[in-house]
């Protein structure tokens, strides 16, 4: 039997230095050369065939038309008649208060007719800082 493994030697040296570049040192890169002129641009082709028309749509028949057109015409009614039962609370609350007081309602009347002819609007100075 062999007996034991004996310690690593020391680490050997460095070799020596190589030729500097086998076929010389590289070159500088040369200048960038110009741009060319750009070229004319193309004729434009010839457009392309039309599509085919889609199917023809499916209107709607009357009977699925005529429970809106009731809500629209109920609608309708209901707007006038409120308008109707408004002007008719006005002329009303109108006469009683000419009942009540017809002097005094002739005369606020007549003074915003007044107030109305004379009012000049008041000229706004800016303040200055």
């Amino acid at each position: 039997m062999p007996g034991k493994r004996g310690d690593a030697g020391p680490p050997g040296k460095p070799g020596p230095d190589g030729k500097a570049g086998a076929q010389g040192p590289q070159g500088k890169p040369g200048p960038r050369g110009e741009t060319g002129l750009r070229g004319e641009t193309g004729a434009r082709g010839e457009q392309g065939p039309r599509g085919e028309a889609g199917p023809p749509g499916q209107l709607p028949s009357i009977d699925q038309i005529m429970p809106w057109l009731h809500l629209i015409f109920e609608a309708w009614e209901d707007y006038k008649a409120t308008r109707a039962h408004e002007a008719a609370e006005r002329e009303a609350e109108a006469a009683a208060q000419q009942v009540a007081d017809p002097d005094d309602a002739l005369d606020e009347a007549a003074s915003d007719d007044h107030k109305n002819e004379n009012h000049k609007k008041k000229k706004r100075r800016k303040h200055k800082k």
